[in-house]
């Protein structure tokens, strides 16, 4: 009977080889992005599955001095910063002054992360790179802050700096921004690793971070171990006048949902300490800001609710579950030799959102999927949460014309008046 079962496992194995193999075929990894996005036809499995290819190139090691370009012969998870990583942040972009922010291929700065203060203001002029997309400030279980940068592509910053749009008075006259195809934004967030979390579960990254008291005031800086939990990926492919978004979150955010009936529940993986999760936290807690916006001097400002300080953890749910088929694509991209062998095993797509049928007259087109929702970064809106919806809304600071889905204007600095004299 034993021989008779082996026999027939043996057999069972072998016939699943060639699906298998199929599987394998079907993951392509590349440490160049994707030259083209797919039809608009194709479904959401295609759009995911470009999702993640851009993913993993864009997580290649860079070259050592050479800005946006992979190191083609190391290996996918390889030491060093990756590909994004060495893209221009907004404060290598938008200089004191308005100043022209110089070549791209500048030399890597150190990373310095700061985020809003507990009396920031909602949906304030002048943009801050650490927001989220609706103000207040998100803080772990451990009881760290969540911190926030972005950055822009070659493309887009050379477009950004031919046309002068680093200086806010230039931009505020601007007509027509339109970007070219291939431009490339880049939002991330990050919390601190303490020696509570296993950090060989994070792409790490070493940052100079400012650090705040129980009120939110900031009271100085420090060097802290940062661990990715989230990543906007934004790219203006040809053919989608309204942009490909694409979001990843690190594993143990919050816990996986499973389908009990007509309902999804949460299902957490015994022995995993999630990040924005407590188990014991009563429902009408969950996805709750921790501000009461009230107008004071004529603008919206934050004010902390009753019981909560800047240390006081933010418990989150995920609000949209991921569906069945972008749980099988992330099963297949983690099981890949070269993911599974690197730290991106422990993240996930959670979706891809796109227009369809592209159409320029409209602001966002057909949207699918409706809803696109980090955890980490629209934390306290993913009932309503679509990228494309509020980036579509995007303009200048002072200036009523849209700037083509991108905030990043609103970090445009204006020249002092001297300089503005010098010009003259």
């Amino acid at each position: 009977m034993n021989r008779l079962l082996h026999f027939t496992l043996l057999f069972l194995g072998l016939a699943s080889l060639p699906a298998l193999a199929q599987a394998a075929q079907d993951i392509d990894l590349n440490c160049h992005p994707p030259s083209a996005a797919p039809d608009a036809s194709a479904g959401q499995e295609a759009f995911d599955r470009y999702s993640w290819q851009m993913f993993v190139a864009l997580n290649w090691p860079a070259q050592t001095g050479q800005r946006g370009q992979p190191d083609c012969s190391a290996a996918l998870g390889s030491r060093g910063q990756t590909v994004w990583q060495t893209y221009k942040g907004v404060h290598e972009i938008f200089l004191p002054e308005g100043r022209s922010p110089g070549p791209w291929n500048s030399p890597l700065l150190a990373k310095k992360l700061s985020l809003i203060n507990i009396a920031g203001r909602k949906n304030m002029a002048t943009a801050n790179s650490d927001n989220q997309a609706v103000g207040g400030w998100l803080i772990d279980q451990n009881g760290k802050p969540t911190y926030y940068e972005i950055a822009a592509n070659e493309l887009s910053y050379n477009y950004i700096v031919a046309n002068q749009f680093y200086n806010a008075d230039v931009v505020a006259k601007a007509g027509n921004i339109t970007f070219p195809n291939a431009t490339s934004e880049i939002k991330s967030s990050w919390r601190v690793l303490t020696q509570q979390d296993d950090s060989s579960r994070y792409l790490q990254m070493p940052a100079k971070i400012t650090t705040y008291n129980d009120k939110g005031v900031a009271n100085g800086t420090e060097q802290a171990t940062l661990g990715l939990v989230g990543l906007h990926i934004v790219n203006k492919a040809e053919g989608y006048p309204q942009w490909i978004w694409s979001t990843f979150e690190q594993v143990d955010n919050v816990p996986p949902k499973v389908q009990s009936g007509n309902q999804w529940v949460n299902q957490p993986v015994p022995g995993v300490k999630y990040s924005y999760f407590n188990v014991s936290a009563p429902a009408n807690t969950l996805n709750q800001s921790p501000c009461d916006w009230t107008l004071q001097n004529g603008q919206m400002t934050c004010v902390p609710k009753a019981g909560m300080s800047f240390t006081t953890p933010n418990p989150l749910d995920r609000f949209t579950p991921l569906t069945k088929a972008t749980t099988k694509l992330n099963s297949q991209f983690q099981s890949a030799p070269q993911v599974q062998a690197s730290v991106f095993k422990y993240y996930q797509l959670i979706t891809t959102q796109w227009s369809s049928p592209p159409n320029p007259g409209s602001p966002s087109g057909q949207l699918t999927p409706e809803l696109s929702a980090n955890v980490t970064m629209e934390s306290y809106i993913q009932p309503s949460s679509s990228c494309t919806n509020c980036h579509s809304m995007a303009t200048p600071i002072n200036n009523p014309h849209k700037s083509d889905f991108s905030y990043l204007f609103k970090f445009a600095k204006s020249p002092s008046s001297l300089s503005i004299q010098n010009k003259e």
